[in-house]
């Protein structure tokens, strides 16, 4: 993959912005030179900033060092390449999102454009590194084309069609996927982290199981069934783990723990076990 490492201008930006900057001068300064690598990314981003302890922000990130947060990503990559045998495809964007995103795989015609705000978690312990190999396992996944040829779809899809078209089995399987695999990359973590929750509110969604059960099958039976509508269930990424529960699951029964047997395979060949599967009261 190709790395744009920007965290340098994010850097020079703040040593001179010794409070928060105008509008103008962060569209002149930062959202302009960034569109050459995250294209419109930052565009009517300012309001973002001035939601910020300015102080207290730019201090923390300050204390970012560029490179050795490209070295991180670089071994990241190595990991994921090396679990699944095969290199990754795309752009990654190590950069600033002044606390507003972490992390996000943009697909586009079969390739991936990963943005990764690391001034949002880089001085969280080893989140960073579980979010890393979270997204870098979408692109690995999302760029097999066995995924999506099983459902009748284009592999090579814009961002459009597959923001609209992704088939709610997919999106559990994908996220899933991806939380399974980053804690086999970078284990021994607290268990809520893989799954975008904290210690409470894993235990909120191990504790409402089958309301959660319920939302997710409904949305699996329904012929117009909308993963979006998944995103409304509280706490906030519920069905992620539910999904990362579902495919530890499928990992041991369909694939003995191999996740090079389960990167390529369709999901719609587990659809039927995702409507059987219960969340566990307790995480696998």
């Amino acid at each position: 993959m190709k790395i744009h490492n920007r965290l340098p201008l994010l850097i020079e930006c703040l040593r001179r912005w010794e409070s928060c900057p105008t509008e103008e001068q962060f569209v002149v300064e930062y959202a302009t030179p960034m569109q050459s690598s995250a294209g419109d990314f930052f565009e009517d981003f300012h309001g973002v900033l001035t939601d910020l302890d300015w102080n207290a922000y730019r201090r923390q990130t300050l204390k970012i060092d560029a490179a050795q947060e490209e070295a991180r990503l670089k071994s990241h990559i190595k990991a994921v390449e090396d679990l699944f045998g095969f290199l990754l495809q795309g752009d990654v964007n190590l950069m600033g999102s002044f606390g507003a995103m972490d992390g996000y795989a943009r697909f586009d015609r079969g390739s991936h454009m990963v943005f990764l705000g690391v001034d949002e978690s880089f001085h969280r312990d080893r989140y960073i590194d579980i979010l890393t190999t979270h997204e870098l396992t979408h692109v690995a996944r999302e760029s097999r084309p066995e995924v999506w040829q099983g459902f009748g779809l284009n592999p090579r899809m814009t961002q459009a069609e597959f923001t609209e078209s992704q088939p709610v089995i997919e999106h559990l399987m994908g996220e899933g996927f991806s939380c399974a695999v980053s804690e086999i990359l970078v284990p021994h973590q607290p268990a809520w982290e893989y799954a975008y929750q904290t210690q409470k509110s894993l235990a909120k969604v191990l504790g409402n199981g089958p309301s959660l059960d319920q939302t997710v099958h409904f949305e699996l039976r329904h012929p117009d069934g909308d993963y979006g509508r998944l995103y409304r269930a509280r706490p906030a990424f519920a069905h992620y783990v539910w999904a990362w529960q579902w495919t530890k699951h499928v990992l041991k029964k369909y694939a003995d723990g191999d996740p090079r047997k389960l990167v390529a395979r369709c999901s719609k060949d587990f659809i039927q076990d995702a409507l059987e599967f219960k969340l566990p009261t307790s995480v696998l």
